[in-house]
């Protein structure tokens, strides 16, 4: 028995020494550069020797620990490392000794992840393999998804091992604790109901349906923009599997050494754990957006104030561009020191690929203003199935759908908005926090502050305070864009300074200057674009007058002054715009009903912000629509607040989610409209 154990031993390591030996003297030591068999024989015998040797000496030890492991960690241990091999090897085989090569890769692969089994066996209590099995995958998706995007970034093979080894551990760590957290939810949390676990399924496939709306028009999304190129993937997915596995390791390092325990205690834990509905909505947000921004957005085609007068790429290099770019636009005085830094710390990654960076920052706004959007409902409402439903629908407006993908002001502005309205939901009193909020929603666009002034006098501020605040925030303003200019000298205007505020002249027509009949058509214009189209979206009008290239090039607008065409919902989009006026007139009703309770001044912010930009609009702005990520919160805030007596109702949120999807379709097609009308245009450029 001893002699055939011998014999099989022996046997054993020399066949695995020489598939190592031979496979790897053609694939990688030039084994048929050799002219003479001797050279050869040396090339594959002696390494095999020298393999076979070592394998021999360690093969007890190494089957002694194969029989202590779990046969279904073995398993998906080996898969892993065989499915990385093939994809490796197959690419570059050229004979049959390439499957030996892939049998000899597979096993060094094992032999690296190996290490990491005894960790994973020690934590597989409670199904936390499993947990952790989910959380590498994910991860593996999620990093083969962000490395296409970035792939312009990433020149040497190191980066691309780091990148996907640094990624996939962070994924698949921090996944497992929310693989957890979603699986004890399941039993008796947020997940338990069956709409709130249906609510979230819902956004990774609203994910995938605009993705595959991008990639419909390769010549503004190809496939390149998500796919791994081809010369990296075995980098890719051999760093990201041995990553995952030592991934483990480090795993159960911060569980036996309390780090996770420790990290329960913190604020940040309590804030993660109260708030996980709007933290995934708005990263399911940032998804989508920061698809349609790598679509929409372009260098190679200027669409400068083609989309509703959007000037996307002006803003593009305002932002971004490392050399620095002219603002030239004096009711944008701080950008420089807020949008542009936040942009910049991101492109520092970006290396020659700096216009990214606008992109994803717009991006991640937009997830931010969703998560805000959470905070603010689920404090008003309290209800977490209600605040996650109008969340979501805020976070797919038609308005947060294109301005949270275009590198432009907006998104930011909202975002400066909803904080300041968080603030003032939070009874915010000190000047030392109001102002530098202030200063931030006015740096952005200073019309803003008198939307933010407007809903802190409703919250009963005080009126000479509210007289000293805008004094404060005026004088830090004027000397802050005093303080820009002195930075970058000649890239920014002064809208202290008549000429320069005079420039914006060219967009406003003060109401006292208008026939009657053009007043009230400016104020349905308004109206419909307040209350209606930011929140579902219309069928735009595609106008092709002017011409920018050789054909006459498209505009999208809502309304077209000229010739008097107004946008309007087509079939099926009238369904969700009833329910909207339904829901817009039932909130009313409710108000007035309840308009004795402590829900009041919040109500009479958010109507004060309406009428504020009702009457803004009313003397400024051509395309109003382009103005809506300033105000389409306001009315789905209201929606949300005014009838908070209904957020118990399963049938209301049933209702509310029937409503949610008919916008999610209507504004996917949308988007849907505008890439059409642009993808012969980016395929010129």
């Amino acid at each position: 028995m001893k002699l055939f154990q011998l014999i099989f031993r022996v046997v054993f390591s020399l066949a695995i020494a020489f598939a190592i030996s031979l496979s790897s003297s053609v694939i990688y030591f030039n084994y048929s550069g050799y002219n003479y068999a001797i050279d050869r024989f040396m090339l594959v015998g002696v390494t095999t020797l020298a393999f076979g040797f070592l394998i021999y000496l360690i093969f007890p030890q190494a089957w002694a620990w194969i029989t202590q492991q779990k046969p279904a960690h073995l398993i998906i241990f080996g898969s892993f490392a065989l499915i990385a091999s093939a994809i490796t090897v197959f690419p570059a085989g050229t004979s049959r000794v390439y499957w030996l090569g892939m049998i000899s890769f597979a096993l060094a692969l094992f032999t690296l992840m190996a290490p990491a089994m005894q960790s994973l066996k020690r934590i597989s209590s409670s199904r936390s393999d499993v947990q952790y099995l989910i959380s590498f995958l994910l991860s593996l998706l999620f990093t083969y998804g962000a490395m296409g995007y970035l792939s312009g970034t990433m020149y040497a093979r190191h980066h691309v091992m780091t990148f996907a080894a640094v990624y996939t551990i962070a994924g698949s760590i921090s996944g497992y604790y929310l693989v957890r957290r979603a699986s004890r939810s399941l039993k008796n949390g947020f997940l338990s109901k069956p709409l709130n676990l249906f609510l979230t399924l819902t956004l990774p496939v609203f994910f995938v349906a605009m993705l595959l709306v991008s990639l419909n028009f390769p010549s503004m999304f190809p496939i390149g923009y998500i796919k791994v190129p081809g010369e990296w993937i075995d980098l890719y997915l051999c760093s990201s599997i041995v990553a995952g596995a030592w991934g483990v390791v480090l795993l159960e390092q911060i569980e036996k050494r309390g780090l996770y325990q420790a990290f329960r205690k913190t604020r940040l834990f309590g804030f993660i754990k109260d708030n996980l509905p709007g933290i995934y909505a708005g990263f399911m947000t940032f998804l989508v957006n920061v698809i349609l921004a790598r679509a929409i957005n372009s260098l190679r085609f200027n669409i400068h104030s083609i989309i509703f007068e959007a000037d996307a790429e002006p803003w593009l290099n305002i932002m971004g561009y490392p050399e620095g770019y002219d603002v030239n636009r004096a009711v944008h005085p701080l950008v420089l020191i807020t949008m542009r830094p936040f942009t910049r710390f991101i492109g520092i990654f970006m290396g020659e690929n700096w216009f990214l960076s606008p992109m994803i920052s717009i991006a991640i706004v937009s997830g931010v203003t969703v998560l805000m959007a959470w905070i603010f409902l689920k404090r008003a409402v309290q209800n977490d199935t209600s605040a996650f439903i109008f969340s979501i629908l805020f976070g797919v407006t038609a308005s947060h759908l294109l301005f949270g993908s275009i590198t432009e002001t907006y998104v930011f502005g909202m975002a400066s908005l909803i904080f300041f309205l968080l603030l003032i939901q939070a009874d915010e009193k000190r000047f030392s926090v109001l102002v530098p909020a202030g200063l931030l929603v006015f740096g952005i666009t200073i019309t803003n502050i008198g939307q933010s002034m407007v809903e802190l006098f409703f919250k009963k501020f005080g009126f000479w305070r509210l007289v000293r605040y805008g004094f404060l925030v005026l004088a830090s303003g004027i000397v802050l864009t005093a303080f820009v200019s002195m930075i970058y000298p000649g890239n920014q205007t002064f809208f202290y300074v008549p000429q320069d505020i005079l420039f914006e002249a060219r967009f406003s027509q003060p109401i006292y200057a208008s026939p009657m009949e053009q007043l009230t058509k400016r104020a349905q214009v308004v109206g419909r674009t307040i209350f209606l189209y930011g929140t579902l979206a219309p069928t735009p009008i595609e106008d092709y007058t002017g011409k920018q290239t050789d054909m006459p090039i498209i505009k999208f607008k809502t309304y077209n002054y000229k010739d008097d065409i107004v946008a309007w919902y087509e079939g099926v989009a009238n369904i969700p715009l009833v329910l909207w006026i339904l829901l817009m007139a039932m909130s009313v009703l409710f108000f007035i009903k309840n308009i004795r309770t402590q829900d009041t001044p919040l109500l009479l912010s958010l109507l004060g912000g309406l009428a504020f930009n009702y009457f803004l609009h009313m003397n400024y702005g051509d395309e109003i629509f382009l103005y809506s990520a300033y105000f389409t919160f306001l009315p789905v805030f209201f929606v949300a607040v005014a009838l908070k007596d209904l957020a118990e109702r399963n049938w209301f949120n049933i209702f509310l989610t029937v409503f949610l999807l008919m916008v999610m379709v209507n504004n996917a097609r949308f988007i849907f409209i505008i890439m059409r009308g642009l993808a012969p245009y980016f395929a010129l450029g």
